[in-house]
């Protein structure tokens, strides 16, 4: 026997979900250790030489990540100063080191060679 009261005249159907929301573009993980790696550089002396390249490489592969699909990734900016920084310090620093051997050695001049010797 059913009860007049177990149901329900204005019951519907329930509602089917919507589209959701659209899916975020997210971060290049590779591209922000490509910046973290190059900005160390800076702060070290002899491993601008072998940890800069090792953040610009970071950064073009992760460069090359965001181009192939520029919707599900943002930091582009990031890759691109990794490439950036990774490249620039080691070259700075390859400068300053040839500049102190030709200052050391004299060839750029008896004045600057005095000054090291005093």
């Amino acid at each position: 026997m059913t009860y007049p009261y177990d149901q329900n005249p204005y019951q519907q159907a329930p509602m089917p979900y919507g589209p959701g929301y659209p899916m975020l573009p997210r971060n290049n993980g590779m591209a922000i250790a490509s910046m973290c790696v190059s900005l160390a550089a800076i702060f070290t002396c002899y491993g601008a030489i072998l940890i800069g390249p090792v953040g610009a490489i970071l950064g073009h592969v992760s460069l090359r990540e965001i181009n192939r699909n520029p919707r599900a990734y943002t930091n582009r900016s990031m890759a691109l100063t990794g490439i950036i920084v990774g490249w620039v310090v080691p070259a700075l620093w390859l400068l300053f080191m040839t500049f102190m051997i030709l200052a050391a050695t004299g060839v750029l001049g008896t004045g600057i060679q005095s000054s090291f010797n005093d």
